[in-house]
């Protein structure tokens, strides 16, 4: 079963451009452009990984980590916030609340395509199989 990634944003040419570049790699992708959607979709979906960014309409990313991680269900899902707020305090917030990873915007796709890459690797040699 080929492993899966919920990318959450409300940029819609983000959306796609990630799920491109993912696809390359073999990943299936599912999209939200908001946080309710996200956390429901994350529930039904069980994704080996999520793409998350900060700054959204409704729900921002700070409470959608918030509540993933607060759900026994989802709470071992990897988050890598996918952000245009680069400042140091940003970043420190999300790794408190679980974040495994944090790439700013705009960024290199080889740096987005590579930290999936071993964030799934590592995830694969976690999984007794």
């Amino acid at each position: 079963m080929s492993p899966s990634a919920l990318v959450i944003d409300d940029d819609k040419l983000l959306l796609r451009l990630v799920e491109l570049n993912l696809a390359k790699l073999g990943i299936k992708v599912i999209q939200a452009d908001n946080g309710k959607d996200a956390i429901r979709l994350a529930l039904e979906e069980k994704p080996d990984l999520i793409l998350l960014d900060i700054m959204m309409p409704q729900m921002d990313g700070f409470e959608v980590i918030r509540q993933l991680k607060a759900i026994k269900e989802t709470s071992s899902i990897p988050v890598v916030m996918l952000t245009a707020k680069s400042n140091p305090e940003d970043r420190e917030r999300c790794q408190e609340l679980g974040a495994v990873g944090y790439i700013t915007k705009p960024f290199r796709l080889e740096e987005l395509r590579g930290l999936v890459q071993k964030i799934l690797q590592e995830l694969s040699t976690e999984t007794p199989g």
